[in-house]
């Protein structure tokens, strides 16, 4: 039977081959490696062309892969052509006039198959450069030799070609034949860490158990259940997620909204992206909604274990530890929940409103609303009865249906931006205007790494958003023209041209650029737009309204070249004394008018932890004296956000001396790092005269400077 087996697979003569993931097949209790697909790379102007030869290579025995055909709907395209790529024995890149002209995919598709071919991970990669018409192959491709398709007998080469590289192939694996079908070998014992709410109940309860389990079965397990905070703890906590090989996150309701479980696996997800590792295991626990941005954008949401109560801690556990096996559990999409009648959905599945309108009058206190009462963290949604409007609110709302504006949203973090944004741009779409809201904390870094490749990605996230033809994107993306002319050029003779109804752009967290070496060139465009209404009023159908937490000449030096110093600019501030009140009023009042005074100079009206603090005075039942006793404690309910605070901090000397500076001294001498304390949300005032942004901050960091 070996024998037989070996021959085969020497002669090619019976192929285990071109399944869908690359991995381990086991038959008989022998370990079979087994091959992948054939990944076509092509520009979408040929995918007819590419089409046809996708039905010849499947009927010639063979399993191509091609974008079109193989990603499912609701699928993320990213992460599967990637995928595809890394596990593909043969990559065919499809020349032709359009791909020569491409400054998109293609490039970045043949990259990573280029990366692989030098690198030869896992196997080596065939690269096969196949010409669909008469054109040049591009310079990256000048050492391999191609197949003229479109010639008499450029079937048969490709074919050949194939065969060989098969050939070659089982020839390579000839003398570790005995070893491919050999019993698996045992796994070396993996470095996990799990992430987890500390002090939720049910969340802690699982990871002790996880704990246990993993260790018995050999595997190195971290979990901070003694370590307390301070330098020593943060320093820890980077360290043992940079030296894991997986981070099993627990999700349930309460840990989803934890500043420091987003933290841990932002930090975790730079780690992957900079040294291929740790692989997050997310473990939903009884909680099946939608995850908020600021931890979604690192999950993949198909790729994570059911929880639903104790009864399935061992089979999760199981599941954990196939996934450090390489046995991954199979993947199982979010059941769809159902959806109540009159809600109104975005385009990314978030209930983000009801029919009733924005504005209708509240009513007195009902304690009937406390059964609604959500967890406070992230943008408060549109029909969140407890949401306070402000001034800001109404003069969004005016501008957002006016002709050509440009409005700027500012203020530091936790100050209510994305709400005000949520509802201004709800509005709008209310209406009738076509709205194309970008949160930039979601752009993934790939797009932020030159000009060409960001403008090409927001021209089509606003194609794509506004449901018109991508071909118009590549027509305009071709030529000499920079990169900000073909957006514009885009712009004025299709989208604004097609578009009957006025356009919304909404880009929140626009700080995000900062990180770019082009973030100059793109706020100049922007201005750019602005100006252009004067000339050409179709620019009069195009609002842009931005977030931002930095001071704008931070963002762009150039005044004449900034588009914050032109249009409405909005600063929110925090809740005012009334405001405060008026929100304690609609919790039932859990605050007495002899404590008010002390929630004030806690507080300061800081809107996420004046919301917290009354969300768990009436959850938890506590009186103010029992809230102030525990304030600035770990278990205490602001713990979470000031350890988190405290994370960003550890590396950041000339932060952490500003900050000293300002607790001790209500001043700051370092302008740049007060600037960037005042975006962060911990400061407030100016350099000469600054304070902690509430007596909270200023009692917790007094000892930890």
């Amino acid at each position: 039977m070996k024998a037989d087996l070996f021959h085969k697979v020497r002669k090619g003569l019976a192929f285990v081959f071109w399944e869908r993931i690359h991995g381990d097949i086991l038959r008989g209790g022998f370990r079979v490696k087994a091959a992948v697909q054939i990944f076509l790379s092509y520009a979408r102007e040929d995918e007819e062309k590419v089409g046809d030869l996708y039905q010849k290579l499947s009927a010639a025995g063979f399993k191509p892969w091609m974008d079109q055909k193989d990603i499912l709907p609701g699928e993320q395209w990213k992460p599967c052509i990637q995928k595809a790529i890394r596990g593909s024995d043969f990559f065919l890149v499809c020349l032709s006039a359009n791909s020569a002209s491409k400054r998109g995919w293609i490039q970045r598709e043949m990259k990573q198959a280029l990366d692989l071919w030098q690198e030869k991970l896992d196997s080596d990669i065939y690269l096969i450069p196949v010409r669909l018409e008469d054109c040049e192959a591009t310079e990256s491709l000048g050492d391999f030799q191609w197949v003229n398709l479109f010639e008499e007998g450029g079937w048969t080469r490709l074919v050949k070609a194939i065969q060989v590289g098969v050939e070659r192939r089982a020839e390579a694996v000839q003398p570790s034949v005995q070893e491919l079908i050999s019993p698996a070998k045992a796994t070396h014992p993996a470095h996990l860490f799990i992430c987890y709410k500390r002090h939720a109940d049910l969340d802690q309860k699982l990871a002790h158990y996880l704990h246990e389990f993993l260790t018995a079965q050999g595997h190195d397990v971290f979990i901070d259940a003694t370590l307390r905070t301070g330098e020593a703890w943060l320093e820890e906590i980077d360290r043992q997620i940079k030296a894991s090989d997986f981070l099993v996150v627990l999700l349930s309701k309460e840990s989803a909204d934890s500043e420091m479980v987003q933290a841990e696996v932002r930090r975790a997800y730079e780690y992957r992206k900079l040294q291929g590792g740790p692989y997050t295991l997310p473990v939903r626990m009884a909680y099946e909604g939608l995850l908020p941005y600021s931890i979604d954008a690192f999950l993949d949401p198909l790729q994570y274990v059911m929880w639903h109560s104790e009864a399935d801690n061992e089979r999760v556990a199981q599941d954990i530890l196939a996934a450090t096996e390489g046995r991954l559990p199979r993947q199982v999409p979010i059941p769809a929940q159902p959806v109540a009648e009159g809600l109104i959905i975005s385009e990314d599945g978030r209930i983000i409103a009801d029919d009733e309108t924005l504005h209708s009058p509240l009513p007195e206190f009902d304690p009937r609303f406390l059964e609604e009462l959500e967890a406070p963290g992230g943008a408060v949604k549109l029909r969140d009865k407890f949401y306070i409007e402000r001034d800001a609110d109404a003069h969004l709302r005016r501008e957002v249906v006016k002709s050509g504006t440009t409005t700027t949203i500012r203020a530091s973090r936790q100050t209510g931006k994305s709400s005000l944004l949520v509802r201004g741009v709800h509005y709008a779409g209310q209406i009738g205007a076509k709205v194309v809201t970008l949160d930039l904390q979601r752009v993934d870094r790939d797009y932020l790494e030159t000009p060409d490749v960001f403008l090409h990605y927001l021209a089509e996230f606003i194609i794509r958003k506004l449901r018109l033809d991508l071909a118009e994107l590549e027509k305009s993306w071709r030529g000499s023209l920079g990169p900000q002319d073909k957006l514009t050029y885009l712009m004025e003779n299709y989208v604004l041209s097609e578009s009957d109804a006025p356009i919304v752009l909404a880009m929140d967290e626009v700080d995000r650029l900062l990180q770019t070496p082009f973030h100059n060139d793109f706020f100049a465009l922007v201005r750019s737009w602005h100006n252009s209404r004067a000339l050409d009023d179709q620019w009069n159908k195009f609002n842009i309204v931005m977030v931002i937490s930095t001071e704008p000449y931070l963002l762009i030096a150039d005044a004449n070249q900034s588009p914050f110093n032109v249009g409405l600019k909005l600063y929110l501030k925090d809740f005012n004394e009334a405001q405060v009140r008026d929100l304690n009023r609609r919790h039932g009042s859990p605050v007495k008018e002899g404590d008010f005074p002390q929630l004030m100079e806690l507080l300061s009206g800081h809107p996420y932890l004046t919301r917290k603090a009354l969300y768990t005075l009436v959850t938890e039942r506590w009186t103010w004296a029992d809230l102030v006793r525990v304030a600035v404690t770990d278990p205490g309910p602001f713990g979470d956000h000031l350890r988190h605070h405290h994370w960003l901090l550890r590396d950041e000397s000339d932060l952490r001396k500003a900050l000293k500076q300002v607790v001790d001294h209500n001043r700051c001498t370092d302008e740049m790092a007060f600037f960037r304390l005042l975006r962060a949300g911990l400061v407030k005032g100016s350099g000469d005269v600054c304070t902690c942004r509430c007596g909270l901050y200023s009692m917790y960091f007094k000892d930890k400077l």
